[in-house]
């Protein structure tokens, strides 16, 4: 791409920021009146207007303020997968192979692989490959896919 093209493209993109931000009306989400989604204690999903109380903020402050029911009912979900990972873990290891659940781009497929000496943020590992291929056959690829992966094939694409 030369240097007018990717000046064209920048330029395009900006109209289109601009563009969310006047649809938005520039306001960070929530305000006050704003309606919201979060997620109580049994994994139910509720809904509620922003008034900025003080247990507001801290739900806010953990990630658990939606914007959308569909984006809590997804959270719900994401936790119960990796719950159910869980189940299959163990803390990592420093002196031995820590095994874990990949998805592969090229192949479009979940892989598991191990590593030695670092530590990856968010990541369930396992103590062996076997383990791992459990735990992906008691939660299922799709799911894992989906929730852990954001992932969502359509007829095999």
């Amino acid at each position: 791409m030369n240097l007018q093209e990717e000046l064209k493209a920048l330029k395009e993109r900006i109209v289109e920021l601009e563009e969310q931000v006047e649809k938005e009306g520039g306001k960070e989400f929530p305000q006050d009146g704003d309606g919201y989604w979060y997620i109580d204690t049994t994994g139910d999903v509720y809904d509620e207007n922003w008034e900025c109380f003080s247990f507001e903020k801290a739900t806010l402050e953990i990630g658990n303020v939606f914007k959308t029911k569909e984006q809590a009912e997804f959270a719900v979900e994401k936790l119960k997968v990796e719950a159910e990972l869980r189940k299959f873990s163990r803390p990592i290891d420093y002196e031995d192979r820590n095994w874990a659940i990949l998805w592969d781009i090229d192949k479009k497929s979940i892989e598991t692989r191990y590593n030695y000496g670092m530590v990856r943020q968010g990541t369930i590992y396992f103590e062996s490959k076997e383990k791992a291929q459990q735990a992906i056959e008691a939660v299922g690829e799709e799911r894992i896919k989906k929730y852990i992966f954001g992932v969502e094939e359509l007829n095999g694409n």
